[in-house]
């Protein structure tokens, strides 16, 4: 976004109300007419997070940093700012960046992107995934369920404390949080559990639920993730799971596998022992290459 619509698209968020939270105080709503567009608008102090969406990042002379949130209704945010109010001891500064910044050391064989998950081609970019309609954690989700969906990845990011971990943690904490708050379901769509709504606010999912889900809280820890669907020549047809970046390297995650059988089978284990269980996918360019167990 040009420097220029950035400042307008502040100057209309500030005539419609926004929060403020410094690390050391409270969080508390302002009205617009309280809150100029921050000199710090210029040096590029907004992010966009997946979680909690635009938010200015300013600090003051005496280092204290101001989060300046531009969805304030949202139930997310909301949700964030009844924790600090509750005094719950958040990374705030990680928590926001996390979600916001494009996901780092990629290797050389995932240079290329495609725009969105395409799950009909076989795997998912690099990219993340975003809350409106036809997102990638639940195409047919309506506004109402992509915003309980929002909530419930921000109550994860809040209750499990997962800012400090390394990616490796993160990953196991999403995996086992999966695995206790979700329950495995037929396939199909009923009740939206070929969803991340299915598997995080419903607690029922298929395996394309928990997939999803297992994606929507990587983009909020900033774990690298792709989602690559079973082809016809798979043992299992029309299933999904994850692959995710773990210290440069690419592990395939089944998380739906491993709550159906009660054990760690298909955690971060490379392709060639998936494609030992009899799985199958398209493979090309933008498909991850998972070349080893983790040890």
């Amino acid at each position: 976004m040009k420097r220029s619509a950035l400042i307008k698209r502040m100057a209309a968020a500030c005539l419609a109300g926004m929060l403020i939270v410094g690390t050391a105080g409270t969080a508390e709503a302002k009205s617009g007419k309280e809150i100029p567009v921050p000199a710090a608008a210029e040096s590029g102090g907004v992010v966009h997070s997946t979680v909690y969406g635009d938010v200015l990042i300013t600090t003051e002379v005496d280092g204290t940093k101001n989060y300046t949130f531009f969805s304030p209704d949202s139930p997310a945010v909301k949700e964030l700012m009844a924790a600090l109010n509750s005094g719950r001891n958040l990374d705030l500064d990680r928590i926001i960046t996390e979600s916001s910044t494009s996901i780092q050391n990629i290797t050389d064989s995932e240079k290329k992107r495609i725009e969105n998950d395409i799950v009909d081609y076989g795997a998912a970019a690099a990219n993340k995934g975003n809350y409106s309609r036809g997102s990638v954690y639940g195409p047919n989700l309506s506004d109402n369920d992509l915003a309980q969906l929002q909530a419930a990845v921000s109550n994860f990011m809040i209750t499990q404390n997962v800012a400090a971990m390394s990616d490796v943690k993160k990953v196991r904490t999403a995996h086992d949080y999966l695995v206790k708050n979700c329950t495995p379901a037929a396939n199909g769509s009923k009740d939206g559990r070929d969803t991340a709504w299915g598997a995080l606010v419903r607690g029922e999912a298929n395996s394309k639920g928990y997939a999803r889900a297992m994606k929507a809280l990587c983009d909020a820890m900033g774990v690298g993730s792709n989602l690559t669907v079973s082809n016809s020549s798979s043992s299992v047809k029309d299933y999904m799971w994850n692959t995710v970046l773990v210290d440069g390297q690419w592990y395939i995650v089944d998380v739906f596998c491993d709550d159906s059988n009660a054990c760690y089978a298909t955690y971060l284990i490379s392709d060639d022992t998936y494609y030992a269980l009899g799985m199958r996918w398209n493979k090309g360019d933008n498909v991850p290459i998972c070349k080893l167990d983790y040890r």
